[in-house]
């Protein structure tokens, strides 16, 4: 009667221990069902998602491993639109340079020409009748930006001849190629100095501190400003 007594209470203990652990067990099952789940990609290879954390083919790894993906995902909330679909990771290094000089998108900088002729000068320092990377002025500078560029082979060699080839036009009215002339002589409004428009009020030229990009907006170029031509 003792011996049946105690197999009872063990039966019972082990009875009960289970009904315990069987919650746990489903609501651990639970949880990985629901943090989990599998799906098929175009070669009919598994791939698992594990609370929110994707692994994609393009994304690299960095020093901590954490996934940084390179694709190009369309974001609500951006105004970014990648010429032709093209991934920003494509983009030459020189676009990325010059937009930021130019205050402009990436993808508007499309003249790798353009882009190529600046780089290659940029810096070089100023001299008055000069021609070469040793030393260039503004007016031979713009004169070979227009004939390697665009090919203009007939604009004059000093900034005062150029503004008076060319077909003068509003401020308002500049695109890339356009031609701004300023005086730089004191209260003389005669044209001494020439760059090359090229957008968001930015222009490039030769001046006393090297060839570099400038704002037709910043306080010394705004008043001494005379006008604008195109010759293309």
């Amino acid at each position: 009667m003792l011996k049946n007594l105690v197999f009872i209470m063990v039966l019972a203990c082990l009875v009960t221990s289970c009904s315990t652990l069987k919650p746990s067990a489903s609501q651990s099952s639970a949880s990985v069902k629901q943090a989990s789940s599998t799906i098929q990609d175009g070669n009919g290879n598994s791939i698992q998602f594990i609370s929110n954390i994707a692994i994609h083919p393009d994304a690299q790894q960095d020093k901590t491993a954490s996934s940084i993906t390179t694709s190009n995902v369309g974001n609500a909330n951006s105004n970014t639109n990648y010429a032709s679909g093209e991934a920003i990771e494509n983009l030459s290094a020189l676009q990325f340079k010059y937009s930021i000089l130019e205050n402009a998108s990436v993808e508007e900088l499309d003249n790798a020409k353009l882009l190529t002729f600046m780089d290659s000068w940029y810096g070089a320092p100023y001299h008055y009748g000069g021609t070469t990377r040793d030393g260039i002025d503004c007016s031979a500078f713009a004169f070979l930006l227009m004939s390697s560029v665009y090919g203009v082979a007939a604009l004059p060699r000093t900034s005062k001849e150029q503004y008076g080839s060319c077909r003068h036009i509003h401020r308002d009215e500049l695109k890339e190629g356009d031609l701004v002339f300023f005086h730089t002589l004191g209260k003389r409004r005669a044209v001494t100095h020439v760059g090359v428009y090229l957008r968001n009020n930015k222009f490039i030229h030769a001046s006393i501190s090297g060839v570099m990009i400038s704002d037709m907006n910043d306080g010394y170029y705004d008043k001494h400003f005379i006008g604008a031509g195109r010759v293309l």
